[in-house]
């Protein structure tokens, strides 16, 4: 071996020692605490995409029910006005013919007082249908001699008037549509609550990813969860539109 090759060996030797080393990357081993953490908001995020689809979609049916009850409150609203137009429209042609029925049986009365009786049989044959079957039946009790006999024809049961008897019925449909109404309107107003709560449920879902410590995060997503869970067997509850 010659004087050179020996001095080259040292110099290779110390070129090697000063290239860098690889470094050997080891997995750090995470703490218990840690590794809570990281199971807690795993299950975070899994309850949170639940809590914002179910929260979604909840409210977007709470939404349309809202607005089918608030529509049926309307059109039975208006069903009822108009009942009751109707109503209003039988009442007068039922007094109508109420005033004609005492007029003619006013004028059938004086003829008879002034005994005139073709006079009152002009005024009877002119009698109204609905009126006759009362004027017979109240001749029967003998007025004429009987003081314990009706004052008038207007005092029998068997008086009648059609026309009043129609706007009576049409008044009660017209309540009940009232009370239809307000059912409608009270459910439409409890959908829309429901609405209005789960925009809670949905800020809350929204939000919890924000926060860093775990347990805060899990008590978020917590409370959302229950708010979603009170709405959802609020809006089953409920009779569907």
């Amino acid at each position: 071996m010659t004087d050179i090759e020996t001095a080259s060996q040292p110099l290779e030797s110390q070129a090697e020692a000063a290239q860098p080393r690889p470094k050997i990357w080891k997995r750090r081993v995470l703490s218990t605490e840690e590794l809570s953490d990281r199971r807690l908001k795993r299950w975070a995020e899994l309850y949170e995409t639940i809590v914002l689809a179910l929260a979604t979609l909840a409210t977007a049916w709470a939404g349309y029910q809202a607005g089918q009850w608030n529509n049926l409150q309307t059109i039975l609203n208006n069903h009822a006005t108009n009942l009751r137009i109707e109503a209003s429209q039988l009442a007068g042609d039922a007094q109508q013919s109420q005033l004609v029925d005492v007029t003619l049986f006013t004028e059938w009365v004086n003829a008879t007082a002034l005994n005139q009786p073709q006079l009152a049989d002009y005024y009877r044959a002119r009698f109204r249908n609905e009126f006759t079957p009362a004027f017979e039946a109240w001749l029967a009790t003998g007025p004429q001699t009987n003081p314990d006999a009706p004052a008038s024809p207007f005092d029998m049961p068997e008086y009648r008037v059609a026309a009043l008897d129609r706007a009576d019925a049409l008044v009660e449909q017209a309540g009940l549509r009232i009370q239809n109404a307000e059912s409608a309107g009270t459910f439409g107003d409890r959908y829309t609550l429901s609405v209005v709560i789960l925009a809670g449920a949905l800020l809350l879902g929204g939000i919890a990813n924000r926060f860093e410590w775990a347990e805060l995060r899990a008590t978020v997503v917590a409370i959302a969860l229950l708010i979603l869970l009170f709405c959802v067997i609020t809006i089953v509850r409920l009779p569907v539109a």
